[in-house]
């Protein structure tokens, strides 16, 4: 069976499950996925009793790759288990990704906050993307009033001539959002790292009322 080794930039929390995704040693993106149902990763990516983490280097086996029109990254994984190579520090890792950086103010195929899913099923060339915003960093959590279903975590950055504001379901920044309660936060008020840049990966989610939402998947909060 051929194998993968990718930089994971996205370890986010999926229906009880996990979604993972990073990027290859051919500068790839890569999402490993399972049959269940919206390719749900359970047991099968545990490195030694813990999830996958964002800057973990894993190497997995699969079965094929799925081309699947709106997830064209997407591989089946086969059920060999999963191996962590290394730990990549946050010291090396901007020089280690900032190749890989979109530039704005488009993203992932438009400006909006999300895909409508008739177009995502004609064919997308990417669902992830690596970005450093060019505008401020806020995050935030509306008071209920101002949120028409779940209180949710987002991020606000703007990124070319684009204001984005979209949900955080990278796992420790959505934690310190909801700990936070509602408000607007810079990242230094909830302890993060803010003096040197910051990385985001941005990723389609599954379609719902006929789009596919804009996940901030991971946020990075690296060292100046």
């Amino acid at each position: 069976m051929p194998s993968e080794e990718i930089l994971v930039l996205a370890s986010s929390k999926k229906l009880g499950g996990r979604c993972v995704a990073g990027i290859n040693q051919r500068g790839e993106w890569v999402r490993p996925v399972s049959g269940r149902p919206q390719g749900l990763l359970k047991t099968e990516c545990g490195l030694d009793g813990r999830w996958p983490e964002v800057l973990d280097v894993v190497r997995f086996g699969y079965v094929e790759r799925l081309d699947e029109p709106a997830q064209p990254e997407n591989v089946l994984l086969d059920d060999s288990p999963w191996e962590l190579r290394k730990q990549i520090s946050r010291d090396e890792a901007y020089g280690r990704l900032s190749r890989f950086l979109v530039k704005g103010p488009a993203l992932l195929g438009n400006r909006g906050k999300a895909m409508p899913a008739s177009e995502a099923a004609k064919g997308l060339e990417a669902s992830l993307a690596l970005l450093q915003p060019t505008a401020g960093v806020s995050l935030l959590m509306r008071p209920p009033e101002e949120e028409l279903d779940q209180l949710k975590p987002r991020i606000v950055f703007g990124f070319g001539s684009k204001d984005y504001d979209l949900v955080i379901t990278d796992l420790p920044v959505r934690e310190a959002v909801r700990a936070a309660g509602a408000g607007e936060y810079a990242p230094g008020d909830l302890g993060f790292e803010d003096k040197g840049p910051v990385l985001l990966t941005v990723s389609l989610g599954e379609p719902h009322d006929g789009w596919h939402a804009k996940l901030a998947a991971a946020v990075l909060f690296l060292p100046g």
